[in-house]
């Protein structure tokens, strides 16, 4: 009998956001988005909440907003393509922004972690076998 690998128990239960009237999936991310989605919340690290509040210019504020707009973007636009950066800017409030956005990086973190997790058990069950 052969051995079956079930890669559907790596996929997350669904989690969905609904933003002026599309639902979107946001328990995992899209293969072909990963690597923007990550060059994106890296660049996001460094804009804490404790660095945002210290902004006494609204520079650094201003560069975190527009690189969470471009992660919503590049996220959703994925699925649904009207849902651009001026779509974000013009149809949404900031606090949407903010709440989508830490979604997006929730989710990113999550991936890699389960991803991790998925490589012991597989080199765990490897070890076992030999």
């Amino acid at each position: 009998m052969p051995e079956i690998i079930d890669l559907d128990v790596l996929r997350p239960k669904s989690v969905i956001v609904k933003l002026k009237g599309n639902e979107i999936d946001v328990s995992f991310i899209p293969t072909g988005i990963t690597f923007e989605v990550d060059e994106i919340v890296q660049k996001l690290i460094p804009y804490t909440a404790e660095a945002i509040a210290a902004d006494k210019t609204g520079k650094e504020t201003r560069e975190a907003f527009d690189l969470s707009i471009e992660l919503c973007s590049v996220f959703c636009s994925h699925k649904y393509p009207e849902m651009d950066d001026a779509w974000f800017r013009d149809d949404t409030s900031p606090q949407q922004i903010e709440a989508l956005a830490t979604v997006i990086s929730d989710t990113l973190l999550s991936s890699y972690e389960a991803m991790e997790g998925y490589q012991k058990n597989l080199k765990a069950t490897e070890q076992e076998v030999n």
